[in-house]
């Protein structure tokens, strides 16, 4: 990086915001702080530090935006009839939230929604079936102009169906469809049952599609497929320094399950590896037909 300084006070804000304990307490109040000699009971390498910025979010956190002005932005995986994000904001500076607002009465519910960026004003999330966005206003915590739909997947849902987000510098959105298969099998994890010859599900699922950043109510198709061979892409960002995707993609599951005969349970436990992938138009990541092995450092 060109300039250390700078990376390394931008390492340090995320690793205090992104190592959070996350408890349901049942009430919207910040406990009074600890000590942050303690790191909020985390060990750190070198001269990382990290302070507890909220411990009482009704609900499980799944993504984290934060807005250029420190307001954070909380998706919650399972939602309730209030919202299904959170707002919190650090009014005097310590770290620690002492506003938390829950906000965005959305339709579509599900576990694996994903995605939750600040983009260009916007902070743009993602349920199971849809892609949303709504303005920021730098007045208000809490967004107050209407939820925009900017994309919905019919389909969903079905297994791997998070969607996580990220933009590029060209005004392009770029979206993960998750394949409702193990391994593209005739029978979904069935043992023994064998793959479809062609795996027709990469027409629509198993990678990565990219659309307009800001047309609504897109649909699949008015996507182009961006790049494929991936069953569930768990996290996904660009990098400005290179122009590139990078994505981070869950391999297959449960290899003694489809095939007892050829792999032990220890086997099975570590192999296929998650997979940490740069990513260009056009990329094939191989699944259903190869998987990596983290031990052999090869693919199979």
């Amino acid at each position: 990086m060109k300039n250390k300084k700078n990376a390394t006070g931008v390492m340090l804000v995320l690793c205090a915001l992104l190592i959070v304990s996350f408890k349901n307490i049942g009430n919207n109040t910040v406990p009074p702080a600890k000590d942050t000699a303690t790191n909020g009971g985390l060990f750190l390498p070198g001269k990382f530090k990290a302070v507890v910025v909220v411990d009482s979010l009704e609900g499980r956190a799944r993504h984290i935006a934060v807005n250029t002005n420190g307001d954070i932005y909380v998706k919650l995986r399972f939602p309730d009839s209030i919202g299904g994000n959170v707002a919190l904001r650090d009014t005097n500076g310590d770290g620690r939230a002492d506003i938390i607002k829950k906000f965005a009465n959305y339709e579509d519910k599900g576990p694996y929604g994903t995605g939750m960026r600040v983009h260009k004003g916007y902070l743009y999330f993602s349920s199971e079936a849809n892609v949303y966005r709504t303005k920021l206003n730098p007045q208000t915590l809490v967004p107050d102009a209407p939820l925009e739909l900017i994309l919905h997947d019919a389909t969903a849902p079905h297994e791997h169906d998070a969607k996580p987000l990220a933009f590029d510098n060209a005004g392009h959105m770029y979206v993960a469809f998750g394949a409702p298969s193990n391994a593209c099998q005739e029978q979904n994890r069935v043992p023994g049952s064998k793959g479809i010859k062609g795996c027709p599900l990469l027409q629509q699922y198993g990678g990565i599609w990219q659309f307009d950043e800001a047309k609504p109510n897109q649909v699949q198709t008015d996507g182009i497929r961006y790049a494929t061979g991936m069953r569930s892409v768990v996290a996904m960002d660009w990098n400005t320094a290179d122009n590139c995707l990078y994505v981070v993609a869950h391999g297959r599951d449960d290899l003694r399950l489809q095939f007892p005969k050829i792999f032990s349970a220890w086997q099975s436990a570590v192999l296929p590896a998650e997979e940490f992938i740069k990513v260009k138009k056009g990329t094939d990541v191989g699944w259903p037909y190869y998987y990596y092995d983290p031990i052999k450092r090869k693919n199979f």
